[in-house]
């Protein structure tokens, strides 16, 4: 079945699934043009070869160039040089071609030079209805109809419900082997590569819409389109398909984020990972894991899909047994004592020292009633999600497995509890297991890889998020007065909490003065037996010694000339800010950025000696709705800092989120503003206090 829209085939349909193809730059004894023509001319399609010097090429009349052709085709393939690939895609849309695929690198990804080139391919298309896979791009496979306009070698994969769109050539390939190592069917395989025309988000929407995928991995270098990217993912998770992602670059963002102002450094890394979970994305940490996640949603049907935690192991032997509690319970996925089974197993397997994991050792499993048995006893306890049996499923083993897979085929056709079998080891599966397995017993490949589908399998189907909010410029707030600074161009410290309270952030409304001389002016009446004084308009000011906490009233004056001697030596304003002294049960932050690739993020997250509770902040893209607060201070809090502390008092729940919220509004109406640092936050259970911040503005254009 052709890839197509509910009324048609699309451009990008008909190249995808092409009837005709003209390859340019045909040549006999070049590698790439050799694999290319090796895919095709088998494959069933109307094949036109293109090559000015020669008459033919392997065995083929050859066309002098794409308009000899004299009609339409669906696919061009061009496997010549950047420049000369741009005069091919005019050529092909004043021919009426579909799309093309543009093999060719030396466009964007080189510079100027190379983005002047890419434009006149986008126009191209643009103004012809095109679709263009790359440039700079390994092309595709379309393995369900056998065509594959490809410039990598084959990979023997057999058809299935599992798609893939990969920017990187080279890792597509990967994932094609990956996928064949599992056994795991596959229906499409794209290299997008600089996706000058066609990019994720309409891949994602084409295989959304397909019949024949169920199943979407994707891998990403960078998302280049926010808004038409987390559109398509919510239509496919709308459609029922889970997208599971590996996000290439994804290195430690750094555990200091969470002393430092977080604000400035939350990583594109880290905020791809905060965007991509926040859509529904299940995310992978390597190819494998990618493969691995993919393995249990590709082979069971959608109404088998659960939330599954809690595991029964049934092993071959007690090594299997041990090394299945460390594996699979590192992964995540739970493998509980179930003590309340063990009697009912025993009456099967007299020396079996503990339920679960079921150590087999020694024991006889046939007949097949046996296994049997023992499967009902798990799957009919309401403490078991999912039951998991290692043993071998290798080429050679076929004859072997059916003493396991028989009783479970048996068992699945009474319960919706899913039933696996796995390797022990990372092996290739046997391609015998599609037919064995019947769609009702899933084969996957490794304990780790079964542990990691497992947890993909929960947090797909757990996900209760809804598709992400395209953020809105409501009443943009005027750019306030500027300070340079080290950091760049910053707000003052007194229009800084103004803005936060006029966000509904409570603060610790300070008194401005213009250095010592400027005390004598200020009302300091209301400040107490202690306050804090610091410099004002200087970002990193504890680093330089720069504050001052708990001073009493009749010490104001020599701390004040203390800071303004640090301030000449800095060369910082000497602009003092004093405050009320405010005290709580801890510390929070609330920090963000206005740009990253993909828009604003606002972060959260615990501050002093409450950093080692979490160990990370919390993140969510803007928009963020109540029900996304909600969600980062429920992974905040962690059943600590809102239920109490050590005896403590709890913070106060909807003071910290109003303060959220009000940073949020904050940042959707601040168009100058590269970034927030709310930091520290004093919370308690009388609510929450802002005492310090700092906001980083966008340069002056």
């Amino acid at each position: 079945m052709s890839i197509a829209a509910d009324d048609g085939p699309t451009s990008l349909g008909r190249l995808l699934s092409p009837r005709s193809v003209a390859l340019v730059g045909a040549s006999e004894g070049r590698t790439m043009s050799d694999v290319a023509v090796s895919h095709l001319q088998n494959a069933g399609v109307d094949l036109h070869l293109v090559n000015a010097r020669s008459a033919t090429a392997y065995g083929l009349a050859t066309v002098p160039s794409l308009s000899a052709i004299g009609t339409p085709v669906d696919a061009v393939l061009t496997l010549i040089g950047a420049k000369a690939t741009a005069d091919v895609v005019d050529e092909a849309g004043a021919l009426g071609c579909a799309g093309l695929v543009l093999v060719a690198s030396g466009f964007a990804e080189v510079g100027p030079d190379g983005v002047g080139l890419q434009g006149r391919i986008v126009d191209a298309c643009h103004r012809y209805g095109m679709a263009a896979v790359g440039p700079n791009c390994t092309g595709f496979a379309n393995i369900s109809e056998g065509v594959s306009l490809f410039t990598g070698m084959p990979v023997a994969l057999r058809p299935g419900p599992l798609s893939i769109v990969s920017q990187s050539g080279y890792l597509m390939r990967a994932a094609m082997v990956a996928a064949r190592e599992r056994n795991l069917g596959v229906r499409l395989a794209v290299s997008s590569g600089n996706e000058a025309v066609t990019g994720l988000a309409d891949y994602i929407d084409f295989l959304a819409a397909d019949p024949e995928t169920t199943v979407i991995c994707l891998v990403l270098e960078t998302i280049r389109d926010r808004e038409g990217f987390f559109a398509a993912v919510g239509r496919a998770r709308a459609a029922g398909k889970p997208i599971i992602a590996l996000k290439l670059g994804h290195s430690d963002r750094g555990r200091d984020i969470m002393q430092s102002h977080t604000g400035a450094i939350a990583t594109e890394a880290w905020v791809y990972e905060v965007g991509l979970r926040q859509a529904g994305v299940v995310l992978a940490e390597d190819l494998e894991g990618l493969l691995d996640r993919a393995q249990l949603l590709v082979q069971l049907p959608r109404e088998r899909w659960r939330v599954t935690r809690n595991v029964a192991l049934i092993a071959s032997s007690g090594g299997v047994a041990a090394l299945a509690s460390d594996i699979v319970t590192s992964e995540g996925v739970d493998l509980p004592a179930l003590d309340d089974l063990r009697e009912r197993v025993r009456q099967t397997i007299p020396t079996a020292p503990y339920a679960n994991p079921l150590d087999l050792t020694g024991f006889a499993v046939e007949p097949p009633s046996v296994v049997e048995d023992l499967v009902e006893i798990f799957t009919a306890s309401d403490d078991v999600d999912a039951l998991v049996v290692g043993w071998w499923t290798g080429d050679e083993d076929a004859r072997r497995a059916e003493m396991f897979l028989e009783p479970l085929r048996n068992v699945a056709g009474r319960t919706d509890t899913p039933l696996i079998i796995t390797t022990v080891e990372e092996s290739r599966i046997g391609t015998w297991t599609t037919d064995a397995a019947q769609g009702l017993v899933a084969c996957t490949r490794g304990l780790r890889g079964t542990a990691r589908a497992l947890a993909a399998m929960a947090e797909h189907v757990g996900f209760r998020g809804g598709p992400l909010g395209t953020p809105l410029l409501r009443d943009p707030l005027p750019r306030p007065a500027t300070v340079n600074s080290a950091a760049g161009p910053i707000v003052g410290f007194a229009d800084s909490l103004r803005l936060l309270a006029e966000a509904g952030v409570p603060v610790a409304a300070p008194i401005i003065a213009d250095g010592p001389g400027g005390l004598a002016d200020a009302d300091l009446s209301g400040l107490g037996d202690a306050a804090v004084v610091k410099l004002a308009d200087v970002p990193h000011r504890t680093e330089m010694g720069a504050v001052r906490v708990g001073v009493p009233s009749a010490d104001l004056l020599a701390v004040a000339e203390d800071l303004d001697a640090i301030a000449r030596r800095e060369g910082v304003p000497p602009t003092l800010a004093i405050q009320p002294l405010v005290t709580g049960r801890g510390e929070a932050f609330i920090g963000g950025r206005n740009r990253t690739d993909l828009g604003a993020i606002i972060v959260v997250g615990l501050g002093g000696v409450l950093v080692e509770l979490t160990g990370r902040p919390i993140g969510r893209l803007l928009p963020a709705t109540t029900e996304d607060i909600e969600a980062m201070l429920d992974e905040l809090g962690a059943g600590t800092v809102f239920a109490g502390l050590r005896g403590q008092e709890a913070w106060d729940r909807k003071a910290l989120a109003a303060a959220v919220a009000g940073v949020a509004e904050l940042m959707t109406r601040a168009p100058w503003l590269e970034s927030i640092d709310v930091n520290p936050l004093i919370c308690d259970e009388r609510g929450c206090t802002a005492v310090d911040a700092l906001l980083v503005m966008t340069p002056e254009t």
